[in-house]
């Protein structure tokens, strides 16, 4: 024991007496902070008497046909640039996204474009703070989640809650801004997300959505009302999305054995339904692609019971158990594809690898018990 300790003790004296060679004023990674108060003023170059000196001329050509802009009586004014060229098949409403910024780029001009956002507000039954058009600006009202589970956009808002997150203790509330577009005749939509405590005060906006997901559900949800109702030339289409019944669904096997559940309706309604359903059935969803028509499901657990990590797991990678399961046994794809009149919906292990049949038969048996009790079911199971 005592050669141990001896062992122990030089090697901590060691470890001290090198932070001197690496950290000291003479060390390797010494401070270099007031090295500036040690530098020396160099004389200024000067070009020896022999030599010429030459201006270096532009690095890039200047076009040969360039031609200076008029200048009116008010001064210069830089001209918008020239519109881009849309497909025929565009949609109006379209997700634009940089970096970590989100918003939607409409073909339209903000004038048009504001009783249509204002529709949304009143067809949602979102309760709202502020709704000025001079600054071209909405804002609903603080809204408890939990207690507002039968309204619309909540039900839509439920599945992209973050994995651990609580909100039963939380309000939430969106602010909607329209901007003139860069391009001439369009318009920009964006939103921010504020979460505070119940009885807090706090009514400051912030700078960034306090939940990304939150903001990037409610301009999905806006890109799809939106683009419904110009098609559609008002709101008829998207009112009977929201509150209609449940759709007519059937189980059955494609050509290959494989259970696939059938919806009678049209993409975006069969998706938000089937965001609806899986809510009910208490099934994580993890994340979703809804240009791919993809929910990501964990199956070995469930939205009321989110399992999450301690800290000893976080830092040295948790329990035995959990390096021998096998990921594609729990983690599952929901996958929407666009038919004839319908919508099939299927589920996968991944991309292009099929899921076990009983497993998956059973979850599709959830998503249609979810869709056949409909928004007025009472099986929303929010986290507790």
């Amino acid at each position: 024991m005592k050669p141990v300790l001896s062992a122990l003790t030089l090697g901590v004296l060691a470890s001290l007496s090198g932070c001197g060679y690496l950290m000291g004023d003479n060390g390797y990674f010494r401070d270099r902070g007031s090295d500036y108060q040690q530098a020396q003023v160099e004389p200024r170059m000067t070009v020896p008497a022999d030599l010429q000196t030459r201006s270096i001329g532009d690095l890039l050509p200047v076009p040969g046909q360039a031609v200076a802009a008029a200048t009116g009586e008010d001064g210069f004014e830089t001209p918008r640039p020239r519109p881009m060229l849309a497909s025929a098949d565009s949609s109006v409403f379209s997700l634009q996204q940089q970096g970590s910024q989100r918003w939607l780029l409409a073909q339209l001009p903000a004038n048009e474009v504001w009783p249509l956002l204002s529709r949304f507000w009143s067809d949602y039954r979102v309760p709202m703070a502020e709704q000025d058009q001079a600054l071209s600006e909405f804002a609903t009202d603080w809204v408890d989640f939990s207690k507002a589970a039968g309204n619309p956009l909540v039900r839509r808002m439920m599945p992209l809650l973050e994995q651990g997150r609580r909100i039963d203790d939380e309000e939430q509330r969106f602010r909607v801004r329209l901007e003139p577009g860069v391009n001439a005749g369009t318009s920009e939509i964006k939103v921010v997300h504020q979460n505070r405590d119940i009885g807090d005060d706090d009514s400051q906006w912030p700078s960034r959505s306090d939940s990304a997901n939150f903001e990037r559900g409610l301009l999905a949800e806006l890109e799809t009302y939106l683009n419904q109702s110009v098609s559609a030339g008002g709101s008829a289409l998207v009112s009977s999305i929201i509150n209609s019944g449940p759709v007519e669904t059937s189980l059955e096997l494609d050509g290959a054995g494989n259970s696939v559940l059938f919806m009678n309706a049209d993409f975006n309604r069969a998706w938000s339904d089937v965001g609806d359903a899986l809510a009910r059935a208490d099934v994580l969803v993890t994340d979703y692609n809804r240009s791919s028509g993809v929910y990501y499901v964990d199956l070995d657990q469930t939205r009321s019971e989110k399992k999450e990590p301690g800290f000893f797991a976080r830092w040295f990678g948790g329990d035995d158990d959990d390096k021998t399961q096998t990921p594609d046994e729990n983690q599952l794809q929901v996958r929407l594809t666009s038919g004839a009149n319908r919508v099939e919906v299927s589920v996968d292990a991944g991309f292009e690898k099929a899921a076990d049949p009983a497993r998956a038969r059973e979850l599709l048996e959830r998503i249609q018990r979810g869709l056949n009790e409909g928004p007025n079911g009472g099986a929303v199971l929010l986290p507790r």
